[in-house]
């Protein structure tokens, strides 16, 4: 049996609470039209709604309805801010400290897009877990095949194939990053990729492309 310890081995830390302004950049500049949040919103019922890896809350908070209230799960302490007003619970997708059925949705943003590390079979058996049969999960990740991939000079999309595989079926978004300035573009793909990748761009919007997984929950 897997102990805490190891799975809390396994968990890729986020660089948000180490380089905030640089987050601050991501967060604002990438989607800026909102398509992801809107898909999601399309998507998600209403109820109780469970996000994995919720980072500072940006999505969760928007998110939230009369309808609908978002629990963020967060395993990062660094990245859990209380000021957002959202129900914070700090754990790990593979040991969500929530009863079976205790959702009737669940989602994740960039935070479980690591095709076949440890763990994350186990995460999406928890997912399983804690959602109501016929209840939906979604993750959102990079789309690849974008401007944006092409900056990194490598592929940034997550394996398809790997997510089909296990009954998720996929819709495309076409977004953009959008930055208020070239010098801010470049100081986070620099970041991102390095400063050679950087040069390279010369535009303040870069094509990106995310692809939205979904699946319905089914029981034995």
């Amino acid at each position: 049996m897997v102990s805490r310890n190891d799975l809390e081995r396994q968990i890729i830390g986020f660089y948000g609470a180490s380089y905030p302004s640089m987050f601050e950049i991501e967060r604002r500049c990438m989607d800026r039209d909102g398509l992801v949040i809107h898909h999601l919103d399309r998507e998600l019922p209403g109820g109780l709604v469970l996000d994995i890896g919720a980072g500072n809350g940006f999505t969760a908070v928007r998110l939230c309805s009369a309808a609908r209230k978002v629990v963020a799960l967060e395993p990062d302490r660094g990245m859990i801010d209380t000021v957002v007003p959202l129900t914070w619970v700090q754990g790990m997708a593979q040991l969500i400290p929530f009863r079976n059925d205790a959702f009737h949705a669940a989602y994740a943003t960039w935070a479980f897009f690591f095709d076949g590390v440890p763990g994350i079979d186990k995460g999406l058996n928890e997912l399983n877990r804690v959602v109501v049969k016929g209840g939906k999960i979604v993750i959102v990740d990079n789309a690849g095949d974008d401007e944006f991939t092409s900056i990194a000079g490598k592929d940034t999309g997550s394996n398809r194939t790997w997510w089909r595989d296990r009954g998720f079926k996929e819709t495309l978004i076409r977004t953009s990053f959008r930055f208020d300035s070239l010098e801010e573009a470049n100081r986070l793909l620099a970041f991102y990729f390095g400063q050679e990748a950087a040069a390279r761009n010369l535009k303040t919007e870069i094509e990106y492309r995310v692809v939205a997984y979904n699946t319905t929950v089914r029981k034995r």
